[in-house]
């Protein structure tokens, strides 16, 4: 037997640090003057390849201060998506991480517009092959670091180019999750629409004077960057994370993001929610039949008071103190955005941490079109339509979908609409009206309140053999309630009676489930394959099917066992981490042909 050593590196980090709107002022005016200074001229761009940071958002309000087009494109896209970025936006900047150096040296040679490359590093110091990679890059492009830039611009000062309002503010490139990533085109006046939308309807909730937010999400993604730009425009303090150091876990003699920022405010992603409640629950089942019994009565109490509108908040620190007390105990409200979140989820937080709001947006729409209220206690829809939009629902026959029953596609019309697609003007004429509508792709329903519940995408609605179709996302948020799985991706074509599915299983959740079912094995890769495993995995979630009231043309016939984490890293999910279908079905090719025959398909 072969033993292997593994190294862990954990983090230690310090207090947050913060800067005042002067010092934004005083940083992001230096910037602006600094790209004045390498030659960029007011409508030049300047694109952020970098992670969530502090820096991220002063290199883009650098930029803005001499109307200048920031193009975002997410930090964890690979060299090809990147150099597509560039290429097509005709970038003359590019900032990044001094760790993503060796990607920008790889593909130096194939890059056309790009001068100049500034750069930033944290405090960790630059990681093995960062500074080969810098010495590389100089030989095509001046590069700086950005505190370089900054003394230039001090050195070389310039008044300010305030855009207007029908000026280009972003190129904001989609995660790529269908193929090239696409250059969607956000004006000024898009985000500043948004921004009075936001506003209407989280004002009350806030004290702007004291709140702070937690930011760790991609700025490249829309959520994100118009909740970031809302808080900045505000007065909203916000802390910067990372979701490597969110926890304790990961840190060493400090404390995580969470617990050191205290926020009242985080957003995240179902995922992220699927992975808190997983953890949540699994600590409670290891608690006394008592205490699980106190537990869960207690969830289903405090959500019933809530839709009644009596007092409840005396239970947080009877029986859910600890949960509160993990996240800071400061936490009002938090968002969840990027795709619907199941019920189960959403009433296990706003019981036992603070109330969840869920959000509908598309990039294309410049993030936010509908969101529910910190004191809506309904659950599976997404509030009412913003004050920035129209909004209205349409026929889609095939799917028997029709607007007068109250479901359809979701279009939208309105000044929070994009411009359309960078020189893809075939796709823009296909996605928004000629009298303005934007054809979202999302099937939505009005609820008996008026307000918007989304059933699923329209490309992931699937025909069955009965003439029936089936929601493929709405079906895997509903499996993710199993606790025995990091994530699944389901699969159904006009051949088949019921769908299958491809799920991803981590190693701890491999050793809970086999531990259960009796089941020994060596390693994981061996048990992924093992036929009992496989039955047990499935037995389960054709429980948690049933538990949901799920059809049975909707309950999973069979599955295969992905046993590798799926993450952006290995292309399986985008950086928002929404399933990328096609690559998921190509890595496991060979497990869906096994489903396929196992089903009597050929």
């Amino acid at each position: 037997m072969e033993t292997v050593t593994k190294n862990w590196s954990y983090f230690k980090l310090g207090p947050y640090t913060w800067m005042t709107y002067n010092d934004i002022v005083e940083t992001t005016t230096q910037l602006g003057a600094g790209f004045r200074k390498l030659g960029v001229e007011p409508k030049g761009r300047v694109a952020i390849y970098a992670p969530t940071s502090r820096e991220w958002q002063l290199c883009a309000f650098g930029a803005f201060s001499q109307s200048m087009q920031v193009v975002t494109a997410y930090d964890t896209l690979g060299e090809s998506g990147l150099l597509h970025a560039m290429n097509q936006a005709k970038v003359e900047v590019v900032f990044l991480k001094a760790d993503q150096m060796p990607i920008l040296a790889r593909i130096m040679g194939e890059i056309e517009t790009v001068k100049h490359v500034m750069y930033f590093q944290d405090s960790y110091g630059m990681p093995d092959g960062c500074a080969e990679a810098i010495e590389k890059v100089k030989a095509k492009f001046s590069v700086h670091t950005m505190d370089e830039v900054c003394a230039l611009g001090k050195a070389n000062p310039v008044d300010r180019v305030i855009p207007d309002a029908q000026d280009l503010a972003l190129v904001m490139y989609t995660s790529g999750s269908t193929g090239k990533p696409k250059g969607v085109l956000i004006g000024h006046q898009n985000v500043m629409a948004v921004a009075g939308g936001i506003h209407k309807f989280i004002a009350p909730f806030i004290d702007y004077t004291q709140d702070i937010i937690l930011s760790y999400l991609p700025l490249s993604h829309v959520l994100a960057f118009f909740v970031d730009t809302y808080c900045i425009q505000s007065g909203i303090r916000i802390g910067y994370g990372t979701p490597r150091t969110l926890t304790d876990e990961s840190v060493r003699e400090c404390q995580g993001d969470i617990k050191e920022l205290r926020p009242m405010v985080m957003m995240g992603v179902p995922q992220v929610w699927n992975t808190i409640r997983a953890g949540m629950l699994k600590q409670v089942n290891k608690s006394s039949w008592l205490v699980r019994k106190l537990f869960y009565n207690a969830v289903d109490l405090k959500n019933t008071l809530r839709s009644h509108n009596l007092p409840h908040n005396f239970m947080d620190n009877i029986v859910f103190k600890k949960t509160r007390d993990a996240t800071g105990g400061r936490l009002k409200f938090v968002i969840t955005g990027g795709a619907p979140i199941n019920r189960n989820v959403q009433r296990l937080m706003n019981a036992a941490l603070c109330p969840m709001i869920q959000g509908f947006g598309m990039t294309e729409a410049s993030g936010l079109l509908s969101v529910q209220l910190p004191d809506d206690p309904t659950f599976n829809n997404v509030g009412a339509p913003c004050p920035s939009v129209e909004m209205k629902l349409v026929d889609v026959p095939e799917a028997k979908y029709f607007a007068k029953n109250g479901k359809g596609e979701i279009w939208v019309r309105g000044p929070s609409v994009f411009r359309g697609y960078l020189d893809n003007d075939e796709l823009t004429r296909e996605t928004i009206t000629e009298d303005g509508w934007l054809k979202t792709g999302d099937i939505g329903e009005w609820t008996s309140q008026g307000q918007l519940s989304i059933i699923d995408r329209k490309k992931n609605l699937i025909k069955l053999s009965s003439g029936e179709y089936i929601a493929l996302e709405a079906l895997e948020s509903t499996y993710k309630n199993s606790l025995y799985i990091h994530n699944i991706c389901v699969f159904a074509d006009s051949r088949m009676s019921q769908p299958c599915a491809i799920v991803n299983i981590d190693e701890n959740q491999i050793a809970q489930m086999a531990d259960n079912a009796g089941i020994h094995y060596n390693n994981p890769s061996e048990i992924a394959n093992d036929k009992a495993f496989i039955h047990a995995v499935l037995a389960d979630l054709q429980h948690v099917a049933k538990q949901n009231g799920l059809s049975k043309q909707e309950t999973l016939a069979a599955i295969q066992i992905d046993d590798e984490l799926w993450a952006p890293e290995n292309n399986m999910l985008t950086p928002a981490q929404k399933l990328k279908r096609t690559d998921i079905r190509e890595r496991n090719q060979e497990k869906l042909d096994q489903m396929y025959n196992q089903m009597g398909l050929e």
